[in-house]
């Protein structure tokens, strides 16, 4: 029998957590679904979860964001006062999610780039061993 090493151990978890994550993510966007209609359940916060559990590089996901991006835009463009007004408050939230969104993606990127930098053996956490020991030492 093969003995389960450190880096198998943590390739079957990254698996698991990929299927159960796109699982999880799809049902709370049904839930979300069903939340736009019902009024006991938050549907947007439902909707908002469930894409970010399955991800925004999924091709129906994507699909759906340029749609409603197009309908925000087209909503902007109306020339009622009250009607274009709204459209263009909503077009420019959307501009601002969209911007924060990236922003945080672009930290979080670097943040692991520089976590992977360190071997694994130095890491609990964000604190290297090192740390631990000289504390251990002192008891």
């Amino acid at each position: 029998m093969q003995r389960m090493t450190r880096t198998s151990f943590r390739r079957g978890l990254l698996i698991a957590w990929g299927l159960l994550r796109q699982v999880l993510g799809w049902v709370f966007i049904l839930l979300g679904l069903l939340g736009l209609v019902l009024p006991v359940l938050q549907g947007v916060l439902f909707l908002v979860i469930g894409v970010a559990l399955v991800g925004r590089r999924n091709w129906l996901i994507r699909r759906s964001l340029l749609v409603f991006k197009r309908f925000l835009r087209r909503w902007a463009a109306v020339q009622t006062p009250l009607v274009g007004g709204a459209g263009r408050i909503a077009l420019r939230a959307q501009w601002k999610c969209s911007r924060e969104s990236r922003h945080l993606h672009r930290r979080y990127t670097e943040w692991r780039q520089r976590r992977r930098a360190l071997p694994d053996d130095e890491l609990i956490g964000d604190v290297a061993d090192v740390s631990y020991e000289r504390m251990s030492d002192r008891v």
